[in-house]
């Protein structure tokens, strides 16, 4: 009789975090305990990862989903200006610096800045703060609401007597340079968990990463390649032998 043993792989379908990817480096190029060694790969995981997303980006028109995250910014009222204000505008600020988005060449600091909801959200276009005031005077174009990213801080500005004049949030979605994860809030209004973010960062080294299967080999790849063992990396640790040579 011949028994055949059917072994079941089963993959855990996840994103890899940045310390498994950091760890496979450092481990292949001998330097496991290496705590400087470490971190700088860490620092070229991150930079080549961002690098693959704006390559991509250039040649195909477009970012995959998989690698966008949507965050919910609340805002607040900040006055407009000493000089000539006039009063026909409101301008609102994000609560806190809002994540740093993924450098693309569409000049667009991020993919969409919308209001919040699924059926009727409204798409805010991004407009130079200095530039805004001229928009109304394009033609087709109004001046309800534009958007600029300023010192990582978002700003709104609204048309006094618009029906937006009254929101208290958006949502911003775009690949991020640090993708963190945020912490579900369960909001008033719709009585539904959330991504918020509101400074409150949660993301250690051991959570999911957003590298995509496909991404981890070029991304050793280009670390490996950039990266030079030569260059002696020291630190006040004590040295502990590497038993894996």
């Amino acid at each position: 009789m011949i028994i055949f043993i059917v072994e079941v792989i089963l993959i855990n379908k996840v994103m890899a975090s940045i310390e498994q990817v950091v760890s496979e480096i450092a481990h292949s190029i001998q330097q496991a305990n290496s705590v400087p060694v470490r971190r700088a790969i860490r620092l070229s995981v991150i930079h080549n990862r961002n690098k693959l997303i704006r390559q991509s980006f250039e040649k195909h028109g477009y970012t995959d989903k998989v690698l966008q995250q949507r965050f919910r910014i609340t805002l607040i009222n900040c006055p407009d200006g000493d000089v000539l204000v006039d009063g026909t505008r409101i301008i609102k600020r994000s609560t806190n610096r809002v994540p740093r988005p993924t450098r693309l060449d569409n000049n667009l600091p991020f993919l969409s800045v919308r209001t919040t909801g699924v059926h009727n959200p409204i798409e805010i276009p991004f407009v130079k703060e200095a530039g805004s005031k001229f928009y109304r005077h394009l033609p087709g174009m109004c001046r309800t609401i534009s958007y600029d990213l300023i010192n990582q801080y978002l700003y709104i500005d609204i048309t006094k007597n618009s029906d937006l004049a009254s929101i208290g949030s958006v949502i911003i979605e775009s690949p991020f340079e640090y993708p963190t994860i945020i912490n579900d809030e369960e909001t008033v209004y719709s009585g539904i968990k959330e991504e918020h973010f509101d400074g409150d960062k949660t993301y250690t080294a051991d959570d999911e990463f957003m590298i995509s299967e496909d991404m981890i080999y070029d991304i050793k790849k280009l670390v490996l390649d950039e990266f030079n063992s030569q260059v002696i990396r020291e630190t006040n640790e004590v040295p502990t032998p590497n038993l894996m040579k």
